[in-house]
């Protein structure tokens, strides 16, 4: 395996507005990295940076991105468009190893449910041109992200409280069920965002300060999705042989889930997208094997062409 920092040419950056083209336009970089590599079944990971986040030191560095890149082959160098510096990465790992990550993850759930009837004939004939056996439809797979999916059940827990129905977004809902709690003073809606609240150690030290009504709606709902992103990356670490350590001096997880992002990909479709959290905090490797075949090599969750499930990581 090879890591890889690449950097758009000093002259281009120069002479162009390119690094503004490709920020936050995932299917632009995604090709442009393709290029790198000559094998073009090469299936890569890769994170983008801020340079004078990341290269203080370099001469230069300013607001431009700069790419971590995890590839089976070594990406080429001689190319026009960037500066490409490879190592080979060959980590030593072992059980306990207590390290330092950062993930930009798409977190999902993955539902099941039914094929519409309509949509049966061509998931059968889409399986027949690619050569696949014949069999009965299998049931649809949907992914919910994990902090859009929260929100909805905790506002779905606190309208059944309530008696109030909203067929509205989810902007709207909020409003109403805020309005419908602050008229009503619905006790049982204060005690389920208190708990939603008190649930999650790192929200906890909150509820000792007063608390406005506003104040308390929203933490409930921050605290919620922290929990469920929590949930979801420990699930995650199970099967990845690693967990995330606790702090020795307030037994807490050393975790924190931040910059939620929308990615749009309008070539897919006018709402089509997918999003993106960061995560940061400490890892214990449970199971160095897997850690560095399924974690480091093969990435974390889905959406990996466009810059998700690269986990970086340094000893501490």
């Amino acid at each position: 395996m090879y890591f890889s920092r690449v950097r758009v040419k000093q002259n281009i950056r120069e002479l162009s507005h390119l690094h503004r083209l490709l920020h936050n336009n995932s299917y632009s970089v995604h090709q442009l990295l393709f290029g790198l590599f000559p094998d073009k079944k090469e299936r890569y990971l890769f994170r983008e940076e801020i340079a004078k986040e990341q290269i203080q030191h370099q001469r230069g560095a300013r607001g431009e991105p700069v790419y971590y890149v995890v590839s089976h082959s070594r990406p080429i160098n001689d190319t026009p468009l960037f500066d490409v510096e490879t190592k080979p990465y060959e980590p030593k790992i072992e059980v306990g190893d207590r390290l330092a990550f950062k993930l930009r993850a798409n977190a999902v759930r993955l539902a099941k449910k039914e094929r519409p009837p309509g949509s049966i004939y061509a998931w059968s004939r889409k399986r027949a041109e690619h050569g696949f056996k014949e069999k009965g439809p299998t049931k649809m797979r949907i992914r919910h992200d994990v902090g859009m999916d929260t929100q909805h059940q905790v506002l779905r827990e606190l309208s059944n409280y309530l008696g109030v129905v909203c067929t509205e977004g989810k902007s709207a809902w909020k409003k109403v069920v805020f309005r419908a709690w602050q008229s009503s003073g619905n006790d049982s809606v204060t005690v389920a965002l208190k708990k939603h609240v008190e649930e999650n150690e790192r929200y906890r030290v909150f509820m000792e300060e007063q608390l406005s009504p506003e104040r308390l709606f929203n933490l409930a709902f921050n605290a919620a999705i922290d929990t469920s992103l929590e949930k979801w990356l420990i699930d995650k670490g199970g099967r990845k042989g690693f967990n995330i350590a606790r702090d020795k001096e307030r037994n807490r997880l050393q975790f924190q889930a931040e910059g939620y992002r929308w990615h749009s990909l309008p070539k897919k479709g006018r709402d089509a997208g997918f999003s993106s959290v960061d995560f940061d905090g400490v890892l214990e490797v449970t199971d160095p094997k897997v850690f560095v075949d399924k974690c480091l090599f093969e990435g974390i969750g889905p959406e990996k062409a466009f810059g998700c499930g690269l986990m970086l990581v340094r000893r501490i």
